[in-house]
């Protein structure tokens, strides 16, 4: 007879890769969250840096005579160093006892549905979180991740892209908003990329041609539909078609575009809505991934603390950590997903987030 031991670890080869990977032991979600600027990295701390106000960080390095004194650098304003605590995301799901009859059951057929359903609670969980982790990198994008616990206490996180507070050396706000809007086909969106694309090449010292462009399909089609761009076409060839990815990209003078349509799902009198990460109102500019080998924003991944045979350890190997662990007095188990985690903006200069229908 199959027992509640061989289903949360099989001896079955295929059914321990698919089950207890996912129940038992750390995920890694590298394939799963695919925030191309704000890369998982781990961290055995959670408490961490916040912002740090970077002075002439395209400047040059100044030349030191032999056996002189080494030069001072020079700059204005303070540096201003900030620390924050990493943001749980733990969420349980709960095996009832008929839950655990059920995966005793002498009956294959019981027992294993039982324990497909103990799967999917586990996959559910874990893909909520990593929604989750995706909004918190998106949110921080955009300079307005505030985070509202259950009792109603809010968070927020600001890395004043508009320039007003420790970023008040930007060349000009980086939230910017269009001439126009960009669903009219004769907006000069040229003119509003160029001026955005600048503002990250100016503060952070890169060339306009590294910059990237997140957009979600409906605002590539608007592109696609320009006036403007189709008129840079056909001045150099007479078809005026619908225009190339690649075409486009070389017109703006940027380095890439990037089509994100990434959701996540709330429901409501049995009506799903999707909340996009990114709306069609709005387009996300960013620098190239990495400057200087350190990536322009990082999703920090700290460590969690796990309950192990009714004792609490703490895990440090960061990761989304499903287990299952009992709750004696109520006679249930829970099967649980949680995470640390926290965007940290190492280059705020980077990210401009710009209104594309004022």
């Amino acid at each position: 007879m199959a027992t509640i031991d061989y289903y949360l670890s099989p001896v079955d080869i295929k059914d321990a890769h698919i089950l207890t990977r996912v129940v038992e032991r750390r995920i890694n979600e590298s394939e799963i969250y695919d925030v191309r600027f704000a890369p998982l990295s781990t961290t055995m701390s959670r408490r961490i840096k916040m912002r740090v106000r970077h002075i002439d960080a395209a400047g040059l390095a100044s030349l030191k005579a032999e056996n002189a004194d080494t030069p001072v650098v020079s700059g204005s304003g303070d540096l201003t160093e900030l620390f924050m605590e990493l943001f749980l995301i733990a969420e349980k799901d709960i095996l009832k006892a008929s839950d655990m009859i059920n995966l005793r059951s002498p009956d294959e057929l019981v027992a294993r549905t039982a324990a497909e359903d103990l799967l999917r609670k586990a996959l559910h969980l874990r893909r909520r979180n990593t929604n989750r982790t995706k909004w918190m990198a998106w949110e921080a994008a955009k300079d307005a991740l505030t985070v509202t616990y259950p009792d109603g206490t809010t968070i927020a996180v600001d890395y004043d892209l508009d320039g007003d507070a420790q970023n008040n050396w930007f060349t000009s706000t980086h939230q910017p908003a269009a001439a126009a809007a960009w669903s009219t086909a004769a907006t000069d969106v040229i003119e509003d990329v160029y001026n955005w694309a600048k503002l990250i090449a100016d503060d952070l010292g890169v060339d306009q041609s590294e910059v990237i462009m997140y957009c979600r399909t409906a605002v590539w089609r608007y592109l696609q539909k320009n006036t403007g761009i189709r008129g840079e076409l056909s001045s150099t060839d007479p078809r005026v078609i619908t225009p190339k990815q690649s075409e486009v990209v070389e017109i703006l003078g940027i380095g890439e575009i990037r089509i994100e349509n990434g959701f996540y799902l709330t429901s409501a009198n049995q009506v799903d809505t999707r909340n996009y990460f990114l709306d069609t109102g709005h387009v996300l500019l960013t620098g190239p991934d990495t400057v200087a080998g350190e990536p322009i924003m990082e999703m920090k991944d700290g460590p969690v603390a796990r309950v192990v045979n009714n004792q609490i350890v703490v895990a440090e190997n960061p990761g989304a950590l499903s287990e299952t662990y009992i709750n004696a007095e109520a006679i249930t188990e829970n099967v649980r997903v949680q995470t640390s985690r926290l965007p940290q903006m190492n280059y705020p200069a980077a990210f401009v987030y710009a209104d594309i229908e004022p």
